[in-house]
């Protein structure tokens, strides 16, 4: 897979991550408040993960030393972090050449154990892993009366993939 194909991935992330965040701003929290808050637990988890993986994929070490943050941020703070860490990663994917994408990186992961990957795993684990969590936060908005935004790649190519 090139790397334009891969930007494209990191736009539509961008689109469902915003779509997904606005949905949260809907649930009633008076309501719903638990729901409400393991959606936003769930969002930052992803994000988390992102900036661990922003690290990664160029060879950095990071600060964080667990999947997730102590509070929870608002919708509004999250859509700001990871729009800026999804920017990020579409700008350094256009900038990547094909051998940088095949270039083996070694890491160490958050519990302390050590990993090795090449950069377009590392790339594809972070589309791939919000996409899983982002599953679970429509299935609490479905259950606070709110309906999920359609986070299926084919919308947004159809409807959203305006360059």
């Amino acid at each position: 897979m090139g790397t334009d194909k891969i930007v494209t991935l990191f736009r539509y992330k961008r689109w469902i991550d915003s779509e997904t965040l606005q949905a949260i701003k809907s649930v009633d929290a008076s309501a719903n408040a638990e729901k409400r808050h393991l959606t936003l637990r769930l969002m930052n988890h992803i994000y988390v993960v992102d900036m661990i993986f922003r690290a990664n994929v160029t060879g950095q070490k990071h600060a964080w030393t667990a999947l997730n943050t102590p509070e929870t941020p608002s919708a509004d703070e999250l859509l700001t972090k990871m729009t800026e860490c999804t920017e990020w990663y579409i700008q350094h994917v256009d900038s990547m050449t094909p051998a940088d994408l095949v270039e083996t990186i070694k890491f160490q992961f958050v519990d302390g154990g050590q990993g090795e990957m090449n950069a377009v795993d590392m790339l594809n684990h972070v589309l791939f892993h919000g996409t899983y969590h982002r599953g679970a936060v429509g299935w609490l908005l479905s259950e606070s009366g709110i309906t999920p935004p359609k986070d299926v790649l084919t919308v947004f190519l159809r409807d959203h993939n305006h360059v």
